[in-house]
């Protein structure tokens, strides 16, 4: 397998360097590693201006010459809100060569997604706009893989230990995915879920299994990880919801396009 979603120090939230991160997933027999640091243009965000991308490159290849020993170590980002900083994102994109782009959705509405101001109207209202602004981001911005697709539930969990059913957002859900899937965009299984505790990631099977009846096939594994440890976490999890929706395979990127396939 492959971590397609990892953060170092070149993420404020990350607490390792990439030889110390690409050890871990050495150890754990993984077969690549994709380095995907925050790129955010909201000003309240902790990541705002604080990635280094040239540095970040200049370490790359650093790690690639000392310590790769038959590991993929792969160019990544994870473009925060890049819809609502369309010239920001493209600029990057077009400056910088990255082997997985990312999308995420981690603000609505100036109010950051995984604090308490964002709930204020209630877990269902938060739920309904979270995918909305989700299916906004699929159709204009330009990236890879959808970044947990479910992240609200992580966030509800986190903050009131409640994710709710996602049934009355099937409309929406199946929005975001047709879009993917006519764009030739695929979706990660991110084991964060798995990690704060609870029990699927995100998103689970019933988006895996729906994504898989629609005709999605590109799917990636990521750790979501910031520290060594979380690297390659809950694979084996991840692994068995995707052949149990219905998945034989992952997808291996390179410069941003799908190269090959990695069996289940």
């Amino acid at each position: 397998m492959i971590d397609t979603h990892t953060h170092t120090t070149y993420s404020p939230d990350g607490t390792a360097d990439m030889v110390t991160m690409l050890r871990s997933a050495q150890r754990l027999g993984l077969t690549g590693i994709c380095f995907t640091e925050h790129a955010e243009w909201y000003p309240g965000d902790e990541a705002y201006g604080y990635l280094d991308l040239d540095a970040y490159f200049a370490e790359l290849d650093a790690t690639r010459a000392c310590c790769a020993n038959g590991t993929r170590i792969l160019a990544g980002i994870e473009l925060g809100n890049p819809h609502d900083f369309p010239e920001e994102a493209q600029a990057l994109l077009a400056r910088y060569r990255f082997d997985l782009v990312i999308g995420s959705v981690h603000w609505l509405d100036d109010i950051a997604g995984w604090t308490q101001p964002f709930f204020e109207h209630g877990l269902a209202a938060a739920y309904q706009r979270y995918f909305e602004e989700v299916a906004r981001m699929v159709d204009v911005a330009d990236f890879d893989v959808l970044g947990h697709l479910d992240l609200v539930r992580r966030d509800s969990w986190d903050l009131f230990r409640e994710a709710l059913p996602l049934d009355r957002y099937g409309d929406l859900i199946d929005t975001i995915l047709k879009r993917l899937i006519v764009s030739g965009r695929g979706i990660e299984i991110n084991t964060s879920g798995l990690r704060k505790g609870l029990s699927e990631p995100v998103p689970g099977y019933q988006v895996l299994r729906r994504y898989h009846e629609l005709g999605g096939e590109i799917l990636v594994l990521g750790s979501d990880g910031h520290r060594p440890e979380h690297i390659g976490y809950g694979f084996d999890v991840a692994r068995d919801l995707a052949r149990a929706a219905g998945f034989e395979r992952v997808a291996v990127f390179s410069r941003r396009s799908v190269v090959g396939w990695i069996d289940l």
